[in-house]
C-alpha cells in the first residue's frame, strides 16, 4: 500500500523518490506538531470544565446552606458529636469516631440541596458508624465529587478499622467539601504564660447537664452553629466552604462527606498559628490525621508528600487539615455570600487567615481581592523619628513608668535557641539598631493603664499585674494617650528587632532553652516551658543583662511590626520595621520567634483586633523635638 502511494505521488508530480519521502516526513511531523500543541490545549480545556463543574457543585453546596440559614436562623454545626457515647467527656480525644460522630453539615443540608430522599436514609438517633447508617453513608453522590480529583472514586473508599490489626471496618463514600471551621490554632490548651496560642480555639465541657463545644474563628464548630449575626466580617470576603481531596488510601480519612470529622468534611487549624497554613500545603507534618501512623507505614512518607497529601507521623488524632485540590496553583473557596473564588497556594498567610475569620472587622478586606496574587507584602521602608541628643540612662514619666536605655547595637535576629533547627523560611541574620533607645523595664502595669485613661484600678490586689487581655489597638491607644499628655517624650510600641535585641541582652550566643522547668528554676521564664507560671506582679522575677524584666517570662507583648512569615529572608539590615501592612501584629515573648519543638508554629500571632489573657506589652520613648 505504501508503495503504491509512493507512486502515484511520483508518477502525478514527476519528482524523486527521496522528494516523496521527505515530503512524506514533513507532513508527519506537522501532524506531530499539531498534535502536541492540540494536547496541552485539549488538557487544559478539560481541567476548565472540571473546574467549572466544582465551582458549580459549591454554589449548590452554597445555596443549601443559605437555605438552610434561612429555615432555622442558623447555619448548620460542623458536626455533632454523642456526649454519651464515652464515658469522658473529652471526645477530641477519643479515636472511636464511628461511635460517637452523629451528623455533619452535609448531612443537615441534604433536604435544601434536592437530596430529601438520602436524609430521610440517615438514622440521626444512632451513630454514624451504626448499621442503621451504612447505605447513606456508602453512598456516592457527584455533587459532592470535584471531577479533577483522581482519588474520588468507588474503588476508593475510606474504611475505619474501630481497632487497628482487626478485619472489621466502617465504609464511607468519599467527598471533596469542607465547611471552614477556622484558622486559629488547633492545639486545645487554654492560653497561658507558656503560651498565648494566638487566635486560639475554645472548648467547653460540662458534667451536669452534660455539654460538649469545640469551635473556633470559622463559621462552623463541634455542637456550635453560629448565624450571620455573629460575623462582624462581611459575607463577600468570609470563607464557608472549601475544596479538600479524597484520602489517597483507605485508611485516610481525609474527604469523607458524611462523616463529621476534621480533615474528613472540616478544614481546621490551618492559619499562621500552626504548620499547615494556606492551601495544598506541602510541609511534612501539615495535616494531622487519625491513623496517620498506619498511613505512613502503609504508604511511605515519600509517596504521601509525592501525592501531595503529607501527614505527620506522630499524631493519631484529627486535629488539623487544611484546604486541597489537585487543580493546578490552588484551590476553590465559596464565600458565605454564594460566590466561588480561585484562591492560589501562593496567598498571604495572613490573608488566607483572616479570610476564614468571622471575627474579622469588615474594613480590613475591603479590597481583600486585588492582594490574592501577593505573596510577600512590600517592606516598610520608613524610618523611625529618633532623638539626636543624648538620652538619659533612666528616666521615670509622670504615669510612673520607668525606662532604661538601650545603647544602638548589632545582634543575630533569629538565632536559635541552642540546639534548636534554624527556620527555613525565617533565617537568622545580622540587625543593626543604629540608634539609642528608651524602653520601659517592666511590662505595662493594670494600674498604670487605668491611669493612663482616667479610671480607676477596681482591684487592688491585681493593680501591678501585667495589663493584658487588651488589643493591639488599646495598646497602640496607651501611647497615643501618654503621648499627648507628655510635653518631654513620644511613646510607641517597640519594633520586633528591638524587642528581641533587648530580650538578648547583649549575648551573641544561643540561648539555653528547655521545655521542662527545673525544678530549683527561680528565672521567671516562660516561653514555651512547661508547666506554665501565673502571671505575677512586673519585676517579680530578676532582671535581664540589660536591666529589663521579664522579656522571657510574664505576659507576652504586642510589637509594632505587621507579620510576614517569609520577611526575615527580605527583612534590611539596619532597624528593619516589618511589612508596610499585613493582616496580623507580632507578638514576642522569648529571645527567638520560635520555642522548641514546634519551632515551625509561630503561634503567638495574632489579629490586632483580638485581646489574649496572656498578651500585654511595654513601650518606647522618644525625646520630642
Amino acid at each position: 500500500m505504501k508503495l503504491q502511494c509512493e507512486a502515484r505521488i511520483r508518477a502525478r508530480y514527476g519528482i524523486s523518490r527521496l522528494e516523496v519521502v521527505v515530503i512524506l516526513v514533513v507532513i508527519l511531523v506537522v501532524i506531530a506538531s499539531l498534535i502536541s500543541l492540540a494536547i496541552p490545549r485539549l488538557l487544559k480545556a478539560r481541567e476548565r470544565s472540571r473546574q467549572t463543574s466544582c465551582a458549580n457543585n459549591m454554589r449548590q453546596l452554597m445555596a443549601g446552606m443559605r437555605a438552610y440559614h434561612d429555615q432555622h436562623a442558623s447555619l448548620p454545626v460542623a458536626a455533632v458529636w454523642d456526649v454519651n457515647a464515652t464515658y469522658s467527656l473529652a471526645l477530641h480525644e477519643s479515636d472511636r469516631v464511628d461511635s460517637l460522630t452523629r451528623a455533619n453539615w452535609l448531612q443537615l443540608i441534604l433536604p435544601q440541596i434536592d437530596e430529601t430522599e438520602l436524609a430521610t436514609l440517615f438514622d440521626s438517633n444512632v451513630a454514624i458508624g451504626h448499621p442503621n447508617n451504612e447505605q447513606a453513608r456508602t453512598t456516592w453522590l457527584s455533587k459532592f465529587q470535584c471531577p479533577s480529583d483522581t482519588f474520588h472514586h468507588s474503588g476508593n473508599p475510606h474504611r475505619f478499622y474501630p481497632v487497628v490489626g482487626q478485619a472489621d471496618y466502617v465504609e464511607f463514600a468519599r467527598g471533596n467539601y469542607a465547611i471552614n471551621g477556622g484558622t486559629h490554632n488547633y492545639d486545645l490548651t487554654p492560653p497561658s504564660a507558656h503560651g498565648p496560642q494566638g487566635d486560639f480555639c475554645h472548648l467547653v465541657m460540662t458534667r451536669e447537664p452534660r455539654r460538649y463545644e469545640l469551635w473556633g474563628n470559622g463559621v462552623a464548630g463541634i455542637n456550635k452553629s453560629f448565624n450571620y449575626d455573629d460575623f462582624a466580617n462581611g459575607q463577600s470576603s468570609t470563607i464557608a466552604l472549601e475544596e479538600i481531596r479524597a484520602g489517597v488510601h483507605e485508611l485516610d480519612p481525609r474527604g469523607v462527606w458524611s462523616l463529621g470529622q476534621i480533615a474528613s468534611s472540616i478544614t481546621w487549624g490551618h492559619g499562621v498559628n500552626g504548620d499547615n497554613f494556606g492551601p495544598n500545603n506541602q510541609h511534612p507534618r501539615a495535616d494531622d490525621i487519625l491513623r496517620a501512623p498506619e498511613l505512613r507505614f502503609a504508604m511511605g512518607a515519600d509517596k504521601l508528600r509525592a501525592l501531595g497529601m503529607p501527614c505527620v507521623a506522630y499524631v493519631d488524632r484529627n486535629q488539623q487539615a487544611t484546604a486541597r485540590s489537585q487543580h493546578i496553583g490552588g484551590v476553590n473557596v465559596a464565600m458565605l455570600d454564594g460566590a466561588v473564588r480561585f484562591i492560589s497556594d501562593q496567598i498571604d498567610p495572613g490573608l488566607w487567615h483572616v479570610l476564614h475569620s468571622r471575627e474579622t472587622p469588615s474594613a480590613v478586606l475591603t479590597d481583600w481581592e486585588s492582594l490574592l496574587e501577593v505573596e510577600n507584602f512590600a517592606e516598610d521602608t520608613s524610618r523611625l523619628v529618633v532623638s539626636e541628643s543624648s538620652l538619659p540612662g533612666q528616666m521615670t514619666n509622670s504615669l510612673g513608668v520607668e525606662f532604661v536605655k538601650i545603647s544602638s547595637g548589632t545582634f543575630e535576629m533569629g538565632l536559635p535557641d541552642r540546639d534548636q533547627p534554624e527556620t527555613p523560611l525565617a533565617p537568622a541574620h545580622q540587625v543593626e539598631i543604629t540608634h539609642d533607645f528608651l524602653i520601659s523595664i517592666y511590662e505595662v502595669t493594670r494600674e498604670q493603664y487605668a491611669k493612663a485613661f482616667e479610671r480607676d484600678v477596681h482591684d487592688l490586689h491585681t493593680a501591678t499585674l501585667p495589663q493584658t487581655d487588651i488589643t493591639w489597638f488599646e495598646a497602640q491607644a496607651f501611647c497615643d494617650e501618654i503621648s499627648q499628655d507628655d510635653p518631654d517624650f513620644d511613646y510607641r510600641l517597640p519594633t520586633e528587632a528591638e524587642w528581641e535585641y533587648v530580650c538578648r541582652g547583649g549575648s551573641p550566643e544561643p540561648y539555653d532553652w528547655q521545655q521542662d522547668r527545673q525544678s530549683d528554676d527561680r528565672s521567671g521564664e516562660a516561653a514555651g516551658i512547661m508547666p506554665p507560671l501565673p502571671l505575677t506582679p512586673v519585676g517579680s522575677y530578676p532582671p535581664n543583662p540589660f536591666g529589663v524584666y521579664d522579656m522571657r517570662g510574664n505576659a507576652w507583648e504586642w510589637t509594632r511590626d505587621w507579620y510576614d512569615r517569609d520577611y526575615y529572608q527580605r527583612s534590611r539590615s539596619d532597624n528593619p520595621l516589618g511589612p508596610a501592612k499585613g493582616f496580623l501584629k507580632v507578638v514576642r515573648g522569648s529571645n527567638w520567634r520560635f520555642v522548641g519543638e514546634p519551632c515551625l508554629l509561630d503561634y503567638p500571632m495574632q489579629p490586632p483586633w483580638k485581646r489574649n489573657p496572656f498578651v500585654g506589652f511595654r513601650v518606647v520613648a522618644t525625646p520630642k523635638k
